[in-house]
């Protein structure tokens, strides 16, 4: 299995390079753990990570267990 990072290069290069080309087959990139690990590494080294959001959650809250449940309600 390709690392989702070189997934993502190749779908925004391609979007890039094929601006009337419809995308399709995305939604099951959301379905891999390493997604939300690289989204978190981004975010946790933003300045605002500590500050609550809507729902009172931070950048802190993020586990193993946040990633396993977000992925099982997409699933679903």
């Amino acid at each position: 299995m390709q690392p989702t990072i070189e997934i993502l290069d190749r779908i925004r290069k391609n979007s890039r390079d094929n601006k009337e080309e419809i995308f399709t087959r995305l939604y099951r990139y959301l379905l891999r753990p390493d997604l939300y690990y690289l989204a978190y590494k981004n975010l946790y080294a933003n300045k605002g990570a500590g500050t609550k959001g809507v729902n009172d959650d931070t950048a802190d809250g993020f586990s193993k267990e946040k990633v396993d449940r977000i992925i099982q309600s997409l699933a679903d």
